[in-house]
């Protein structure tokens, strides 16, 4: 993954090289400051590390891949905690190898933080495509909610299965050439895709596809550059903070298939990825 350093944080890179510099005697870096390497600042947070109000984070913010502290692995890429990463269990108990969560060990509220349109931000879904063997299942699905419709305040990507029907309806999307590998057209490619309520029912919403041939993108940016803002200038409900996601393996080609929906842009969509996984 390339990084690119900002004007800010080259200044903030060059006083730290200055502090180190100096003999000054009792100066300690931050933790965070701490845990970069010195090629690149360390990832900044999205909300107060110290916050305690979501689970999902308590349960990562202390684990390291030594001290794992319940996670089922953690990664910290170049010994840097800000870039890393954890795989919890979307359920205590009974533990689950079918729901999974992949949760950045940086405080990070959700699909709608700025800092993960940066170009130096890890790519997350990357991340979990790595873990896909953690998952015991035959049909593997990477999705994350809106703001609008999820229940924790720190950014988790479900690692789970692809619910059956789903599967169908991406499949016959695939074969009749609806699912573009331009990602330019994305915006404009909406599929009809199946998912199911509380209840078990099923039910159809539209999703916007795009075929990608690589999952070492940072799909936040893309998602942001090419539906979110040419949807703001004829929706003024567009935002970053709507959206849903998810990827899955093209099982009728190559590559990926990516589904975007949101309930503010014209279509029969959904703000909640959870219809189309299935954790049972």
């Amino acid at each position: 993954m390339t990084t690119a350093l900002r004007p800010a944080r080259l200044h903030r890179f060059a006083v730290i090289a200055t502090l180190a510099a100096a003999p000054v005697v009792g100066l300690a870096l931050s933790p965070m400051a701490q845990a970069s390497t010195g090629a690149t600042p360390a990832f900044s947070p999205c909300g107060n590390p110290k916050d305690t109000t979501s689970h999902i984070w308590n349960g990562v913010k202390h684990a390291t891949p030594m001290l794992k502290l319940g996670n089922r692995d953690v990664v910290f890429p170049n010994k840097d905690r800000s870039l890393g990463y954890a795989v919890h269990d979307g359920q205590a108990k009974p533990r689950s190898d079918v729901n999974l969560l992949v949760v950045p060990t940086v405080r990070e509220h959700g699909i709608e933080c700025d800092n993960l349109l940066d170009a130096a931000a890890p790519h997350y879904f990357n991340d979990a495509y790595s873990e896909v063997s953690l998952m015991k299942g035959p049909d593997w699905a990477l999705g994350i909610n809106s703001k609008d419709e999820r229940d924790q305040g720190q950014l988790h990507i479900h690692l789970t299965r692809l619910y059956g029907p789903a599967r169908a309806d991406i499949d016959r999307a695939v074969k009749e050439n609806k699912v573009p590998r331009n990602e330019h057209d994305w915006q404009k490619s909406v599929i009809e895709v199946t998912g199911h309520d509380q209840h078990g029912n099923d039910n159809k919403h539209a999703y916007r596809a795009w075929n990608t041939d690589s999952m070492d993108y940072n799909f936040f940016a893309k998602l942001n550059d090419d539906i979110v803002k040419p949807l703001k200038k004829s929706h003024s409900g567009a935002g970053m903070e709507h959206e849903t996601m998810l990827i899955t393996q093209n099982k009728q080609g190559t590559g990926f298939v990516v589904l975007e929906s949101d309930r503010n842009t014209g279509i029969h969509g959904v703000a909640n990825i959870e219809p189309l996984l299935n954790k049972g």
